[in-house]
């Protein structure tokens, strides 16, 4: 089963919009052990060892369905996954290549903030369909 104490979003800027933070909040609120960073850059450097898997979020990245993006992290066993996600500018050229996976969670361009809101959502509906929850299937 996947849990949350695993996963890491380390994410350059603050949430403005409150619709979005009372969302992210909902997804925290469920998820209590995932942790989410707000920086300012990215030292790659602090995450990057043998136990930490890094995912950069970007519009080139690889695209998974639910299910896929469940078995995914699945695979990574017992290791830490930290999820990047660049400000309005992405994520440079130098971290994308020391990343482990570039993931896209669309072909359309959602706005850095609503791109955090979906990655939770996300991660929460891989959560359930790991553990068999109804959630994904409602």
């Amino acid at each position: 089963m996947l849990q949350s104490n695993r996963l890491s979003i380390y994410a350059i800027g603050k949430i403005k919009k409150i619709w979005i933070r009372e969302g992210i909040n909902q997804y925290k609120r469920r998820m209590p052990d995932l942790n989410i960073n707000e920086l300012k850059s990215f030292n790659i450097n602090n995450l990057k060892c043998n136990n930490n898997i890094i995912i950069c979020l970007c519009e080139e990245g690889k695209q998974f369905n639910s299910v896929e993006l469940c078995a995914l992290l699945l695979n990574f066993k017992n290791k830490k996954i930290n999820f990047l996600i660049g400000d309005t500018d992405g994520i440079s050229l130098d971290i994308k290549e020391r990343s482990d996976l570039l993931l896209s969670l669309s072909p359309l361009t959602f706005p850095h903030e609503l791109a955090r809101l979906i990655l939770l959502e996300q991660i929460y509906r891989a959560i359930s369909i790991s553990s068999n929850s109804p959630y994904h299937r409602s």
